[in-house]
């Protein structure tokens, strides 16, 4: 259900008018480009209504950024659409997957081989299981773990950030495509329990890396088509409230920050960053502003920072999420607008345009109330 809220001036009438909720309205896995299904990812954005709001307030030909790019789907949609796509994130994993879409290579023969080469490089790695983790070993047959680790040793060596994501996309799930015991999708669980090794002994096998990564490739270009060469793209691993980018260069903002204390990414991709080299996810978390203990002040100045960069008279387009869990409520939402309010209100205006409501099926965890509605605000600068 979509509430279109009538906040607008004479002014932006057209643009709220203009956006229609029907466009982003059931599952898009099978109609969006199978790029965006290289890794999954906790909370991310829909394409379809990144796709939707790009098209809205942004021209063939303008800069589009979003600071807080999660895995990429705003910078990628952006150059499906024919901008130059500028992605920021501070999450090792979220920069991974970005710069994976963004410098996926043009043609499914490129992929392969360049997979197959670092395939071969690393049947030459040695590896200590003795130094890996109790609780990463945990997910894995010790012969199918000693391959993976191998291979992103070597992908991290070559740069290899497409095949490594793909890597990462199968790293743990029940199917038997994938690299782990019996485990959840999104978040690293084991599901033993469910799966007792007795009782379902060929679960627990050895798994081989090389079938498995080669058949990911495939599905990634199922439904891929290449942006065009002449579009910029820029992946950037930077502080959102301090980016190397010059003032007013900037067409539009599309993004979703983070929900007001709702999601851990770093916990919640601990598998995956464990594998990019990053050994304590905490020290992730406490980096990120959806860290609610630092909300309000690193948004204060992530706002600060959006305004500087538009140009004079554009959007930043922000889809944000309420929060309600063991009894506090917040609404990130209206948050922003008090931080506009009180601290920006020279440099631009913040208005509502649409509220929401997330069906289950489109819920990271079913069946939860932490977040129940998502807000589209529109921060103008003046």
């Amino acid at each position: 259900m979509l509430r279109q809220l009538g906040l607008f001036s004479a002014s932006s009438t057209a643009v709220a008018g203009a956006i229609d909720g029907s466009l982003w309205e059931g599952s898009f896995n099978g109609r969006e480009s199978s790029i965006h299904q290289l890794s999954p990812y906790v909370g991310k954005l829909k394409s379809g209504m990144a796709g939707a709001l790009i098209e809205k307030f942004s021209c063939p030909g303008d800069v589009v950024l979003d600071p807080f790019c999660g895995s990429g789907i705003v910078p990628c949609e952006a150059l499906l659409r024919g901008r130059h796509a500028i992605g920021n994130d501070l999450n090792p994993y979220a920069y991974l997957l970005t710069k994976a879409k963004l410098s996926a290579p043009a043609t499914h023969s490129e992929a392969v081989t360049r997979a197959l080469k670092a395939l071969d490089e690393a049947a030459t790695e040695t590896v200590s299981l003795r130094e890996i983790p109790d609780w990463v070993r945990a997910f894995f047959h010790p012969d199918t773990l000693k391959e993976a680790v191998a291979l992103v040793h070597v992908l991290r060596r070559r740069r290899e950030h497409f095949v490594l994501a793909c890597l990462l996309g199968i790293l743990h799930h029940v199917r038997p495509g994938f690299l782990s015991y019996p485990a959840s999708h999104l978040v690293p669980y084991l599901r033993i329990k469910k799966y007792p090794p007795k009782l379902y002994a060929e679960m627990y096998r050895y798994r081989p890396v090389r079938p498995r990564l080669l058949a990911k490739i495939g599905r990634a270009y199922r439904r891929f088509q290449p942006p065009e060469r002449t579009l910029d793209r820029v992946v950037l691993h930077e502080n959102a409230m301090a980016l190397p980018l010059v003032c007013n260069s900037v067409d539009a903002i599309i993004s979703s920050p983070p929900y007001y204390g709702a999601l851990d990414y770093g916990r919640d991709n601990r598998l995956r960053l464990w594998f990019l080299g990053v050994e304590d996810y905490r020290e992730v978390d406490a980096k990120l502003t959806s860290n609610d203990r630092v909300y309000i002040p690193e948004m204060t100045r992530a706002v600060g920072e959006m305004l500087r960069l538009l140009r004079p008279g554009k959007c930043a387009v922000l889809v944000l999420g309420d929060y309600n869990r063991n009894g506090r409520k917040q609404d990130s939402a209206s948050a922003l607008i008090e931080i506009v309010r009180d601290n920006h209100c020279s440099k631009g205006s913040a208005e509502k345009l649409l509220v929401d409501e997330i069906p289950d099926d489109r819920r990271a965890r079913r069946m939860t109330r932490t977040t129940r509605h998502e807000t589209i605000l529109v921060i103008r600068k003046h």
